[in-house]
């Protein structure tokens, strides 16, 4: 058993090691980062939220990878009013660090002023994969993986059958793999924030098609499918229609018709 140890811990080191580097492969920031990010942090102190989300806004577009723009961000939008650009950039920050307290209170308590009842929660294995970035869980499936097959390497080497010790890693790749799996799909499915006060879902992507229902500034939905400038897309409560693009954010790519 001790050989088999040996194995898998030469090999959970090896991925531990390439984990930071994947993980932080974002570049550094500049000067006229630290420069402009001061600025929008005066603005907000200033109680300026709305040009401060502004300012927020054009760091974030200009390619920077730092929860720190996006979690000000969110705020600032809070702050003036924004409910759904809040929700959008406190989603962004949990795609880069979905185990910081203060982002969960703030998305929780912005989603609670848009809907007040069970339609806030996060399912239980929802809330479980969004523990950890689609990187971590990479990393997690690749070391599960890794010591299962060490421990089949200790197998032919030794002579003894670990069953118990070879059963539990690949129940650990097994879950690993689900979450990781889980996580890719979340990131690669379109999601969609409402940013109109009042957004009229429609059965059909025209001006002319009659109402199906209104959602509210911050509502958050599945896009189905894109079509000119309507996206086809699912609330919350499993309700279909279709809204105008200028009255979204959408995070990912949505699917064309």
């Amino acid at each position: 058993m001790g050989a088999c140890v040996t194995v898998f811990i030469r090999c959970l080191a090896i991925t531990t090691l390439l984990l930071p580097l994947i993980c932080y492969s974002a570049p550094a920031p500049t000067q006229s980062f630290a420069a402009q990010f001061d600025q929008a942090n005066k603005l907000y102190e200033q109680g300026k939220f709305e040009e401060a989300a502004a300012a927020y806004q054009t760091i974030a577009e200009s390619g920077v990878r730092a929860a720190s723009v996006w979690f000000n961000l969110g705020n600032a939008a809070y702050k003036s009013g924004q409910l759904g650009r809040a929700i959008a950039a406190y989603r962004m920050v949990e795609w880069l660090t979905p185990r910081d307290p203060a982002l969960r209170a703030n998305l929780q308590f912005v989603r609670g002023k848009v809907y007040s009842d069970e339609r806030t929660r996060v399912p239980l294995w929802k809330g479980v994969v969004r523990l950890a970035t689609l990187n971590e869980w990479t990393a997690l499936t690749a070391a599960a993986t890794w010591a299962f097959f060490s421990v089949l390497a200790c197998s032919q080497w030794t002579g003894r059958a670990y069953r118990k010790t070879a059963a539990l890693f690949l129940i650990a790749t097994a879950l690993c793999g689900t979450g990781l799996a889980t996580a890719w799909q979340e990131q690669k499915r379109a999601d969609a924030l409402v940013i109109a006060k009042e957004a009229t879902v429609r059965f059909g992507p025209l001006n002319e098609s009659q109402a199906a229902f209104q959602l509210r500034d911050g509502a958050e939905l599945i896009v189905l499918a894109s079509k000119d400038d309507w996206l086809q897309i699912r609330d919350a409560e499993k309700r279909i229609g279709w809204i105008r693009r200028d009255e979204v954010i959408v995070l990912g790519t949505p699917r064309p018709t």
